[in-house]
């Protein structure tokens, strides 16, 4: 009975987690600004829901390996395995409650900078290689030097200035190759001066 409950709630939480993680519109265009930079975020609380999607197979693992060891049909090996699973089931979680504090996307008029909770990667906007666009996952991706990648989600907060940076920053020809990736900058540019106008309107009592 133990177990068949924890699948149920494993099986609840991976469908409340990836309703809540569907692709959705950025809350806003515009991004907090630090000087001469502009500073993307991803929508409050995604990481910390991967965070809780994370642990639930680790509790499930828990909760067969308990099953096993009080029936005595676990033998050292596979007391082993449980531990490495729980192990990386946790190292799992504390990555996503890393990247819920930490992850973010820095674009200024030189570059592109993504920060992770394990590492970072920039690239001058001259030495982007190849930019592309992914219409169902809705996210960015770029290419720099020497095959290196950055992606950039289309639903963190500032996307218009990134949008606005990539088709000031980009080469022409990087631009022009990929015809989906150009529409979706231009869109997404043209959206954040609509926000503009429309907050400008606002701060005047314009209706």
């Amino acid at each position: 009975m133990q177990l068949l409950i924890a699948f149920v709630l494993l099986g609840v939480l991976l469908v409340l987690g990836g309703f809540m993680l569907r692709p959705v519109p950025p809350a806003r265009l515009r991004g907090a600004r630090e000087g001469t930079t502009v500073v993307l975020h991803p929508p409050p609380w995604r990481y910390a829901i991967l965070a809780v999607m994370a642990i639930g197979p680790t509790i499930l693992v828990i909760s067969v390996g308990a099953t096993s060891a009080r029936s005595g049909g676990m033998g050292p090996a596979g007391v082993g395995l449980v531990a490495v699973l729980v192990l990386f089931g946790l190292a799992v979680t504390g990555y996503f409650l890393l990247a819920e504090r930490r992850m973010q996307v820095r674009v200024d008029q030189g570059g592109v900078e993504r920060i992770d909770p394990l590492r970072r990667r920039r690239f001058a906007w001259p030495a982007v290689e190849r930019i592309a666009y992914n219409g169902t996952s809705r996210w960015f991706f770029l290419t720099g030097p020497g095959g290196a990648r950055l992606w950039v989600p289309e639903n963190m907060a500032g996307i218009g200035d990134f949008a606005d940076a990539a088709l000031a920053g980009l080469r022409p020809d990087v631009l022009g190759a990929d015809e989906v990736a150009r529409e979706a900058l231009q869109q997404l540019a043209a959206e954040a001066q609509d926000e503009d106008a429309y907050a400008g309107r606002a701060g005047q009592g314009t209706p």
